[in-house]
């Protein structure tokens, strides 16, 4: 029997939870036989009110729910799920996403030879910055294939065996999420972090343009590589994905200000000088609006929302 443990932190997303545990109730609904849902770990990252987390408490999902006293971001939440997850597989979502009805059976695909896999996003909002940022994640989509190693691991839309997740040291302190540090120990063990196209989210891409900018901002500071000042030059034109004007300029904008964030010298694996932008409530970080080559970078026109166990 495969145990799966999933880990979803939260933050004053009510409806957005909601959603998600509703998608996920179908994916349990939908388990082939050999696999079972082991718990569900809602993390609350210091809520301002117990009514963002009333989906945890009314779903029928085995949700073990978890507090923090304050304000500590998706990735320290995430590490302190993992502290007490007990399944064979850890399973990452985030709030605002909704998992496609076969996302936990695919998950528990993973095994000894390919331990982790990360997959596709899909957004099912309306609006200018959600279409970019689809574009983006189509643009890093592009090259890959069902089992193409990457050197990215989406906590939004991931899994990963779980022996083979404390085996590498698990997530970093870095940044914000830590994310992509998995995806470099695995790398580094010989078992690299692979693309698994059926591993599919729904998720809600647009949070605004201060969220965007942020994000792109952040994500930039955030990075653990410097960006050369030849790379900057190049910026404003392989960050101009998306297949209309205005989504290929607001791409092309965001791109140049995540390669400045890059531009600071780095300490400790994260840009010196002023703290960088807080991200998105959710500590996301976006793709980059810079297009990467393939299999690289971190994580999808906007679509109608998925009714539940909607799929393909």
């Amino acid at each position: 029997m495969v145990r799966i443990s999933v880990i979803i932190p939260t933050r004053n997303r009510e409806a957005d939870l909601r959603r998600c545990l509703d998608g996920l109730a179908e994916c349990a609904h939908r388990l082939p036989s050999g696999v079972a849902l082991a718990q569900v770990l809602v993390v609350d990252d210091a809520s301002t009110g117990p009514e963002a987390t009333a989906a945890a408490r009314d779903t029928d999902l085995p949700v073990v729910l978890l507090r923090n006293p304050a304000r500590l971001g998706a990735g320290a939440s995430r590490r302190r799920a993992v502290a007490v997850a007990d399944g064979d597989v850890l399973a990452f979502l985030d709030d605002d996403a909704v998992p496609r009805g076969d996302w936990l059976a695919v998950a528990a695909e993973v095994d000894a030879d390919r331990p982790g896999i990360t997959g596709r996003v899909l957004g099912f909002d309306a609006g200018l910055v959600s279409r970019a940022r689809q574009a983006r994640y189509d643009a890093r989509y592009r090259d890959l294939r069902q089992g193409t190693p990457v050197n990215f691991f989406a906590c939004g839309n991931g899994a990963v065996l779980a022996s083979a997740f404390h085996q590498v040291g698990g997530f970093s302190n870095e940044g914000v999420g830590g994310d992509n540090s998995l995806a470099r120990s695995l790398d580094q063990a010989g078992t690299p972090a692979r693309f698994h196209p059926d591993l599919v989210i729904a998720h809600r891409n647009g949070k605004g343009w201060s969220a965007a900018l942020r994000n792109a901002w952040s994500a930039g500071t955030n990075h653990p590589q410097r960006m050369t000042l030849s790379d900057l030059l190049d910026t404003g034109r392989t960050s101009a994905v998306g297949d209309d004007l205005a989504v290929r300029e607001l791409n092309r904008a965001l791109g140049i200000l995540h390669a400045l964030g890059r531009l600071l010298p780095r300490t400790g694996g994260a840009a010196a000088g002023p703290a960088a932008v807080r991200r998105e409530p959710d500590g996301r970080p976006e793709p980059t609006a810079t297009r990467p080559a393939p299999g690289a970078g971190p994580e999808p026109t906007a679509a109608p929302a998925p009714t539940r166990g909607s799929a393909r």
